[in-house]
């Protein structure tokens, strides 16, 4: 063991903590670590991140009671920790040969530098534990501030609403009563309205007694009778789920240009292309 190996195991133990070791530089400091057991690798790793740790920036000064703890349970450590003699005297050397003093790093100075950047490093750790805890509060409140100025949405209006809307809104709305197709063949008392926009190309149906349709056999199904078709245009099915009133938006599959009539149909679920008409609910004729 001499002071060259002494001084290659330090500089091994530098490149490891900062840049890492090849597979041959880290068999050397194996090799070196069993004649030199006093030096600890430890303070090194510890130093190295307290050196990367110095870049962290910090928005506000810790609090004066906490940076007060720290640096006196730091102080009484060290204290216990000193050494009794770091600095020792040479033996005198013979007359006529000037006297020099000679320092020697131990054990004690290295584990020092070891304990004394662990501190450091706790002391930023501290740091930036309180200023990252301080910045998610004041995100926190950010976004609690956000959705406060988020606007209530509207509520969305029924059908029934939407109607009268229609009716307040468009001056070509016509508007027409059902009745019975042949109340002498067969009448089922639906009562209701027709309210149609061809300006709008909008419009609603509007039912009282209309019986409750067995959607696995039966759905109900609009026609609209144009002068300007041949056959009566689609205007969507629908279901009675409940008795009492019942207001379904027209659903017209292609542009309306003059309407004469109005009819609901029972229809095999899901609707048909053309309607054989055999079993018609209700009629509602637009008045000329």
């Amino acid at each position: 063991m001499n002071e060259q190996d002494k001084e290659k195991m330090l500089e091994l133990l530098s490149e490891k903590a900062i840049f890492g070791l090849s597979e041959e530089e880290l068999a050397e400091l194996a090799r070196l670590e069993k004649d030199f057991p006093a030096l600890d690798d430890d303070s090194f790793e510890l130093a190295a991140a307290s050196i990367a740790m110095l870049n962290l920036e910090t928005n506000e000064p810790m609090p004066a009671h906490l940076q007060s703890k720290i640096a006196a349970d730091a102080e009484k450590y060290f204290a216990a920790q000193k050494s009794p003699a770091a600095v020792s005297e040479p033996p005198a050397e013979t007359e006529g040969v000037q006297k020099t003093f000679a320092f020697e790093p131990g054990k004690s100075i290295w584990n020092w530098l070891g304990w004394a950047v662990a501190a450091a490093a706790c002391v930023l750790l501290a740091v930036n534990i309180y200023t990252t805890r301080d910045e998610l509060a004041r995100s926190s409140q950010r976004i609690s501030d956000l959705e406060r100025q988020i606007p209530t949405p509207t509520p969305l209006t029924n059908p029934a609403q939407e109607m009268q809307r229609l009716l307040a809104s468009n001056t070509d709305v016509v508007r027409s009563t059902w009745g019975d197709f042949d109340a002498k063949k067969q009448a089922f008392g639906i009562q209701g309205d027709v309210v149609w926009s061809n300006s709008a190309q909008k419009g609603f149906i509007r039912f009282t007694n209309l019986p409750v349709n067995d959607k696995t056999r039966e759905q109900y199904q609009l026609w609209i009778f144009d002068a300007n078709q041949k056959y009566p245009v689609d205007g969507g099915v629908f279901d009675a789920n409940e008795a009492g009133e019942l207001v379904v938006p027209i659903d017209a599959k292609i542009q309306i240009q003059k309407p004469t009539m109005f009819a609901v149909t029972a229809e095999r679920p899901g609707g048909v292309v053309v309607s054989p008409l055999e079993k018609v609910m209700a009629v509602a004729k637009v008045p000329v």
